[in-house]
């Protein structure tokens, strides 16, 4: 049994992180990176963030490689090449924004892109971390910034609780128009907002016409002490969550209350926020009877124990500590089990919900039950945004089995469906749908498969010479070729 179901519709197109998944995009990276094959890097770090973009460390690694491209080669990447990375979802823009500007990295432009669009996708976080960089950026070089654009970027940064780089640059902003009295006023407005968020709203009104300085407009000021409006301006992190927490103690049965006091808990960032979180969702669920409550809590739980195990193998790399390996891996075998049969339930429960389907799968081919991953791969298939990963993983399943046939089918139809949009993805694919062509080509001693594979190979090499064991692959396709010819 599971500790612990189908979102609501408004909530199905939400993002889900992988981080698994992402890790192995991040790993060819990084294989990448270190031989300076900067194109590839990009587009394999560009893979692993639509998958999970919230670790900032693998951020600060990828805008180090940029830096070095920048110095090397400082080449733009082309409106095509940036369009073969987006897709239709909010990440996918704010991933693609990242890949325009790791190529352009001095541009201030595509540095403040890549903010919007975080702050879009809801990588907030994101856009703190970069506030500094961003600003050094427009205030160098010879593509600065107007007046205009400095204050779009005021509200973005003002928008992730950066407080002190949006006054930063709204003051720059009225440097270069001091025409502009609206603007003067927003930043006396976002002074006083910043003074109350870090707890300074008694020094602010403590002695009269202190207050003011910040704003001069009795009537702003009064909207400013009204608790509800600053916190309709998203000015206090602190008094949201007072405010929730209240809400949620005077109403622990409300599925609002439970939701937006557990999501702010979650937004903290810190384990005790996150372990508040969890046990209210445990409860909530309890409670209501709502299973996404429950859906939530063992997400918690299962980023939680990933964690853990990724912290247990840092210091196995460091120590070569036997004892360490043996508890590596009796966690990481308790977390497939759990993974595993919260996603049996979850698709149980909810059979149409192909997304829980094709994770299931993924889960399934861990654990190596290929059968169960078939059967979840072919039904997540219908689901177009899935037809792609699925037909591929399905394929893949098909040539464990040894079913060649059938894989070449799935990985052609998967080429097929993405229509050249994902440059990363077709090229994994065209390499197992060459492993599969000359599999049987060798079965079954046909060379018209083998120079079929040839030439997907002769791609590859010509595309990325550098891409997996490609040479060892075109050398023993050559050899296929001749001893069936």
């Amino acid at each position: 049994m599971a500790l612990f179901g189908k979102k609501s519709k408004d909530e199905e197109a939400a993002f889900v992180p992988s981080p698994v998944e992402a890790k192995a995009w991040f790993d060819r990276a990084r294989q990448m990176s270190e031989s300076k094959n900067y194109d590839s890097a990009f587009t394999y770090y560009a893979s692993g963030f639509k998958l999970d973009p919230r670790d900032l460390s693998i951020h600060d690694e990828v805008l180090q490689l940029a830096s070095d491209y920048y110095r090397q080669v400082g080449e733009p990447a082309t409106n095509k090449q940036v369009k073969q990375i987006d897709g239709p979802s909010e990440i996918d823009h704010f991933v693609a924004a990242l890949y325009a500007w790791w190529h352009d990295i001095s541009n201030p432009k595509l540095a403040i892109k890549a903010i919007a669009t975080a702050v879009s996708s809801e990588q907030n976080n994101f856009g703190i971390a970069m506030a500094d960089t961003v600003i050094n950026l427009s205030q160098q070089g010879e593509k600065v910034l107007t007046a205009k654009e400095l204050k779009n970027l005021m509200e973005l940064f003002k928008s992730t609780g950066a407080w002190n780089q949006a006054i930063k640059v709204g003051q720059a902003a009225l440097e270069a128009d001091r025409s502009d009295s609206a603007l003067e006023k927003s930043l006396n407005e976002l002074a006083a907002e910043r003074a109350m968020a870090e707890g300074g709203y008694n020094e602010a009104v403590g002695e009269e016409g202190s207050f003011r300085k910040f704003i001069k407009n009795a009537d702003e000021q009064t909207e400013l002490q009204d608790d509800e409006s600053l916190a309709g301006a998203g000015g206090s992190q602190e008094r949201k969550m007072a405010r929730a927490k209240k809400e949620y103690e005077d109403n622990p049965t409300s599925p609002d209350a439970i939701t937006y006091y557990a999501k702010l808990l979650k937004q903290l960032g810190t384990l005790e926020g996150t372990k508040t979180a969890f046990t209210i969702l445990v409860k909530g669920f309890k409670d209501t009877s709502q299973y996404r409550f429950r859906v939530e809590a063992a997400d918690i739980k299962i980023l939680h124990d990933t964690a853990n195990i990724e912290q247990l193998q840092s210091q196995y790399d460091e120590t070569n500590d036997a004892e360490l390996l043996g508890q590596i891996e009796k966690s990481r075998v308790e977390l497939l089990v759990f993974k595993k049969q919260e996603f049996e339930e979850r698709a149980e429960k909810y059979p149409t919900d192909r997304a829980i389907k094709f994770q299931l799968g993924l889960l399934a081919i861990e654990d190596k039950d290929v059968n169960l991953a078939m059967e979840c791969f072919q039904k997540s298939k219908d689901e177009p945004k899935l037809r792609v990963r699925a037909g591929h993983e399905l394929g893949k399943c098909f040539v464990s089995e040894g079913w060649f046939a059938e894989a070449i089918g799935e990985f052609k139809e998967s080429i097929k469906a993405l229509a050249g949009s994902d440059n990363a993805t077709e090229l994994s694919i065209r390499y197992d749908l060459m492993q599969a062509l000359a599999k049987k080509a060798e079965a079954d001693k046909n060379v018209e498969l083998a120079r079929e594979a040839m030439e997907i190979c002769s791609g590859i090499a010509r595309k990325d010479i550098s891409y997996r064991d490609i040479r060892d692959c075109r050398r023993h396709l050559d050899t296929l070729v001749k001893e069936l010819d």
